[in-house]
């Protein structure tokens, strides 16, 4: 069991401008059962989010209570359900600025994986749907659906205590409400220190560098490899180790990537986030208008797919069969025709 502790709490404000009400629940849950099912779908969901924004807790943000709170909890200086009810007592406040209606349950979670504790915050909301009860008459109930997630952050305790270290929190915060969006952000207290794509491009090319002196077969591996780790480390929501990614991209000369990285941008960390997204336009060239959806590996281009920058044209050669036979049958009733 990797839950340590778990609590929800209620909060809503039922019409704009209203008064914000919270329902705290007095005591823990058991760690056991549907609340286990509930926080693993939940967190499953927020690693595999491509929305994430990796940061740390805004050390100009004086009114933010958690980080002494989440210290006295890991001084047992203070119970895990005092400190939850203590942040949702602040989060009433940032949302008594605010005047849009929501109804929402609060979980809070520290979970434990080999002895390294993380602290989680959940916002959950539900959504309605129908069902035929035993008298055989339509009603409506609620339900939670832990695939989709608007606020949610975690902090990673042991390197939120690494002196001088800014990437020890994710933070979930969903587009499309700003009260609400501005509201969790003041309440969790965050701030992004990280540009992914930034990051992300910048690796990138040290990549292009090293591939460059490979034969083109391997080079084409490597670079798939490569992307696959990054993928595969995002959507567990943990950073690319580069010494990890390095001893699995050659067995015989395990360093030899590592020390590129290091040589040619020193600058870089050891462990670095990577987008999801940039990874993926990496290895593959798309693009749709109106009329027209393309995509490809880029290992095809310059040998099956060459372009012509000058007269804006893309040439295909050795088209898939099922598009020929498409082709081939479009153009023969155009003839018939």
């Amino acid at each position: 069991m990797s839950i340590k502790n778990c609590s929800i709490h209620k909060v809503t404000r039922s019409k704009p401008g209203a008064e914000v009400k919270i329902q705290l629940r007095p005591n823990e849950l058991d760690a056991e059962g549907p609340i286990v099912s509930l926080f693993e779908q939940l967190k499953l969901t927020f690693q595999r989010s491509t929305q994430k924004q990796y940061g740390l807790f805004n050390p100009e943000q004086s009114d933010n209570p958690i980080p002494a709170l989440i210290q006295k909890v890991e001084d047992g200086n203070l119970s895990f359900s005092s400190m939850t009810h203590q942040c949702v007592e602040h989060l009433k406040l940032q949302f008594e600025k605010t005047k849009e209606p929501f109804n929402a349950h609060l979980l809070f979670v520290i979970d434990e994986l080999v002895e390294q504790p993380f602290f989680y915050i959940f916002w959950i909301n539900h959504s309605d749907a129908q069902y035929i009860s035993n008298d055989l008459e339509v009603d409506t109930l609620e339900y939670i659906n832990p695939s989709k997630i608007n606020y949610a952050f975690k902090v990673d305790i042991e390197q939120w205590k690494v002196e001088g270290w800014d990437q020890y929190m994710q933070c979930l915060i969903a587009k499309g409400n700003k009260e609400i969006s501005d509201g969790f952000t003041h309440f969790s207290g965050f701030i992004s220190s990280v540009d992914l794509k930034a990051q992300t491009e910048d690796f990138l090319s040290v990549v292009d560098d090293y591939i460059d002196q490979q034969e083109p077969d391997a080079g084409h591996k490597l670079k798939s490899k490569i992307v696959e780790y990054c993928i595969d480390q995002d959507m567990a929501g943990n950073p690319v180790d580069l010494n990890d990614l390095s001893n699995q991209l050659d067995d015989e000369k395990p360093e030899e990537f590592a020390n590129f990285v290091s040589k040619q941008k020193p600058e870089v960390r050891q462990e670095i986030y990577t987008d999801r997204a940039s990874l993926k336009k990496y290895v593959r060239f798309f693009g749709r208008d109106k009329n027209l959806s393309i995509s490809f590996s880029s290992e095809m281009f310059g040998d099956n797919i060459v372009f012509d920058e000058e007269e804006d044209q893309l040439i295909l050669r050795h088209i898939p069969k099922s598009l020929k036979a498409q082709l081939t049958r479009y153009m023969k009733k155009k003839k018939e025709d």
